[in-house]
Formats: structure tokens, C-alpha cells, sequence
């Protein structure tokens, strides 16, 4: 039922073989993405709390319920 009567001569092609380029490509971007993520989730943690030890609101829009309210 097969289209194709016979595989000789097929041959093989890898897009991305072991230790290509592609794939460290996509490693290192893995990485950066990773290390960028850490460092933006450190930097809001850092900034909210000061946010919360100064009693101002963290994020602009309505307070929420374990936010201390802003105080003028």
C-alpha cells in the first residue's frame, strides 16, 4: 500500500544533529530566558518590598487583601 517501492539510495537528514549549532543556539537562549526570568522576578520582589515596608501600594489599580492600604 506504500507509495514508494524501494529505499535504496535513501538517505537521512538531521536538522539538529548532537552538539550542532542549532542546538546550542537554543541552549543558550534557554539559559538567557531562565537567568532573565530569575533576575525581573528579583527585582519586582526587591521593589514590592519596599513598596510594603514604606506602606505604599505595591502596584497601581486597587488595593488587595493582603495589601497593607496606602496611607497619604
Amino acid at each position: 500500500m506504500s507509495p514508494i517501492d524501494t529505499y535504496d539510495g535513501a538517505s537521512v537528514v538531521f536538522t539538529f544533529g548532537g552538539y550542532s549549532v542549532g542546538v546550542w543556539i537554543f541552549y543558550v537562549l534557554a539559559v538567557l530566558l531562565f537567568v532573565g526570568f530569575l533576575v525581573r522576578v528579583a527585582q519586582h520582589e526587591n521593589r514590592a518590598y519596599a513598596a510594603l515596608t514604606a506602606h505604599e501600594p505595591v502596584e497601581a489599580g486597587p488595593p488587595v487583601e493582603a495589601e497593607p492600604p496606602a496611607h497619604p
